[in-house]
């Protein structure tokens, strides 16, 4: 199960409760080599995460010697993200602030938005002219979006226990706004059932993906799908009907740069 796709309903929780601990590292892990190489990093490298969440990719990449900056807007999963990297003996940034509008300029080596499609299409791209400004020339961004090939085919239901709790999550695609709306209700073995906030990500298709990178000032975009575990999969080809995300790398041209890829 991909993890990262539940912080826009965590995000929405005015506290987090028994889902603080939910997911683990070991997603994480197996993200760690794609992240790497899409993002050329050096040893040392500073990293922006927007839309960090409870901090675990961050985290894990301060533990690999990178210098990491985590922004979400919500306060609770912050505080939990805090509370990991002391408690892992890791220093990262984690900034409260809007996602949309950040002051550096031109600092970071690389940056992450692994939910991106979360707000507007107009909030959508100033987000992402937000990392474009702030990632040096030559850097790179790596994102994640919904694949609307797979979802617009039929509504979908996933169910599995996570934790000793059944979790129902129902997936519905909203044509007139090109967006997967997400439900989801956790039954806990007490019994006592928890109906998260309902997420919406808007699902980019490819020509979408290429005009949102070119009018965001971005270059070279590179999108993958995913393997059967769920992993990015870069290697292997695009079946736009299999895959149910999206995963991009674009890169900050630097004066005389261009040119895009699918």
């Amino acid at each position: 199960m991909n993890h990262v796709w539940w912080r826009t309903h965590l995000r929405k929780l005015p506290e987090l409760g028994f889902l603080s601990q939910f997911g683990n590292f070991g997603e994480v892990d197996d993200w760690m080599p794609f992240l790497i190489e899409a993002l050329e990093l050096q040893s040392g490298g500073r990293v922006l995460e927007l839309g960090c969440g409870r901090g675990s990719y961050s985290i894990r990449l301060a533990q690999w010697g990178y210098q990491v900056t985590g922004v979400d807007e919500s306060a609770p999963m912050l505080e939990v993200a805090q509370e990991r990297a002391e408690r892992r003996g890791v220093q990262v940034e984690f900034r409260h602030a809007d996602l949309k509008s950040l002051p550096e300029r031109s600092v970071f080596d690389g940056a992450l938005i692994l939910d991106f499609g979360t707000f507007s299409d107009a909030d959508n791209a100033e987000m992402m002219r937000t990392v474009a400004a702030a990632i040096r020339p030559g850097g790179r961004v790596v994102f994640g979006t919904f694949n609307p090939y797979y979802w617009s085919r039929e509504p979908r239901t996933d169910h599995r226990v996570i934790e000793n709790a059944d979790v129902i999550r129902q997936y519905t695609f909203d044509f007139p706004t090109g967006a997967v709306a997400s439900r989801v209700r956790w039954v806990r073995s007490n019994g006592e059932r928890l109906d998260l906030p309902e997420a919406r990500y808007r699902a980019y298709t490819l020509p979408e993906l290429r005009n949102l990178a070119t009018a965001t000032g971005l270059a070279d975009l590179q999108v993958s799908g995913q393997d059967e575990g769920g992993r990015p999969a870069p290697g292997q080809g695009l079946d736009t009907l299999r895959t149910p995300h999206f995963y991009c790398v674009a890169l900050r041209p630097v004066h005389g740069e261009g040119g895009e890829g699918i």
